[in-house]
């Protein structure tokens, strides 16, 4: 896909196997989970081949928005399903990944433990590839993006945060362990997840870094040699642009990439970056043969 052209829309027509895109709901599937049942929507095109990729998209913070249609088209059109996990309640009821956030302090969950268990379920019930799977999510999905790739950065091929964070005790703490490609697509007047961190906590998520910062900090565990840097105008507003800045070259193959929405606020930037396309374009890359 050529960064700088003008992503087509996509119209989705005739019926899927296991969802259609005018349906207002997609199905939902049980997972047993310690002393837990645990809940994960899927969209498998129709005629999908066994063994095809999987895409496993995470919600944000308490967001009744739980799958993503655009998601869904793309998947479609370019072959994979894609799994919507439902997340856990924290001491506020709100649905979400554990991460750090204070209300979170009390979910006795190891996200690590969670995935590689959802991962082995999705792919042995649908057919689906285990070495194909990558993970995308939006804020505090985006932000277990960022906390996977720390402590489980082999349990999926690659990850895409999107408004997503790294939390200073991930930081501090897990030492990248081995190199694993990355993308964050965030938008520079977001005030839930701030584009330049807050080391104060003046937001009340916890401690975290600037965006710029975690994202060198992947591309620096990768041993990326280069960096560059293209802008093109956002989808929807030819007067803001998107500065994309890849760092490349590192010894695995495995880029860092970042996609920065010039006054984008707090959101899939669907409208802006068409994220749906862009980060299967990113996936794609790094696909077993």
């Amino acid at each position: 896909m050529n960064f700088k052209k003008t992503l087509l829309t996509i119209i989705c027509m005739g019926s899927f196997a296991i969802a259609n895109c005018a349906e207002t709901e997609i199905p939902k599937f049980e997972i047993s989970y310690g002393d837990t049942v645990r809940t994960y929507a899927m969209y498998v095109p129709e005629d999908l081949k066994p063994g095809a990729p999987l895409v496993v998209y995470t919600h944000g913070y308490g967001s009744k928005t739980r799958w993503v249609k655009a998601l869904n088209a793309t998947a479609k059109r370019e072959g994979f399903a894609v799994c919507y996990p439902d997340g856990a309640p924290d001491s506020r009821g709100k649905d979400g990944w554990k991460v750090g956030y204070p209300p979170q302090e009390s979910m006795n969950i190891d996200e690590a433990d969670f995935f590689t268990k959802l991962k082995e379920e999705v792919c042995s019930r649908f057919n689906l590839s285990r070495e194909n799977s990558f993970m995308t999510g939006m804020s505090n999905g985006g932000d277990l993006c960022y906390q996977l790739a720390f402590t489980a950065p082999g349990l999926f091929r690659a990850y895409a945060s999107v408004a997503g964070l790294l939390f200073e005790c991930t930081y501090l703490n897990y030492p990248l362990p081995q190199p694993v490609p990355f993308m964050e697509i965030h938008g520079d007047a977001d005030k839930t997840s701030m584009w330049e961190g807050d080391h104060n906590n003046t937001g009340g998520w916890g401690a975290y870094i600037p965006v710029p910062l975690a994202v060198s900090t992947m591309a620096t565990a990768n041993r990326c040699c280069s960096m560059r840097t293209e802008t093109r105008p956002t989808l929807a507003d030819s007067t803001r642009v998107i500065t994309r800045t890849i760092y490349s070259d590192a010894p695995t193959g495995y880029d860092v990439e970042v996609l920065r929405v010039q006054g984008g606020k707090h959101s899939w930037h669907a409208k802006d970056v068409g994220t749906h396309d862009v980060v299967w374009e990113f996936f794609s890359r790094y696909l077993a043969k």
